[in-house]
């Protein structure tokens, strides 16, 4: 009885990590991922539903394979000291303003296919606390039976008040390749 149980449990276990890959089946999304699990829990939440990101993409084709990494870049930091979110440009090196406190978060978005090699924010290392798949040319939240495009990082760097966030991806498709990016919080 015990064996059954405790295989129950595995088995059960093991199909609730593939909930969010059940939902994705063949790159279009068949149910709308909640919104709330991308929301930090100190700092009023950024609503990603509103937000377009400029990939530099042209053309998308809803039938075509799925495309390797062509934009992954910090876009957002979050943190109690600033009391809400700072838009971070592809061009900036740093935080324009403070950031620290209790909770400090970044927000990561890549457009295309890939695997999070890594991310240290002062060289300890990092994994995203959560991920959301994204849609179209500009990474809007999914809408049922679309193709799904790229994704949005949420890592907690909460501890340390300023230092560098690095982070990087491999891309799984063509064009194959490594991507990075890096800022100094402040």
């Amino acid at each position: 009885m015990k064996k059954q149980l405790i295989s129950l449990a595995l088995i059960t276990a093991g199909m609730t990590g593939n909930a969010i890959a059940a939902d994705i089946e063949a790159g279009v999304v068949k149910r709308i991922a909640d919104q709330s699990k991308m929301a930090p829990k100190g700092i009023a939440p950024l609503d990603l539903s509103n937000i377009s990101i400029d990939t530099g993409a042209k053309t998308l084709s809803s039938f075509a394979p799925a495309t390797g990494i062509t934009y992954f870049e910090i876009g957002h930091i979050g943190s109690t000291n600033y009391g809400g979110w700072e838009a971070v440009s592809s061009y900036q090196s740093s935080t324009v303003n403070d950031h620290g406190g209790t909770e400090l978060y970044a927000y990561v978005w890549q457009f295309g296919y890939g695997n999070i090699s890594s991310a240290t924010f002062n060289g300890v290392s990092k994994t995203p606390e959560q991920s959301q798949y994204r849609c179209g040319t500009d990474l809007h939240v999914c809408a049922t039976g679309e193709t799904v495009t790229g994704w949005a990082y949420l890592y907690n760097l909460s501890g340390q008040e300023s230092g560098t966030f690095n982070v990087s991806a491999n891309s799984v498709a063509s064009p194959f390749g490594y991507w990075s990016d890096s800022i100094y919080i402040q």
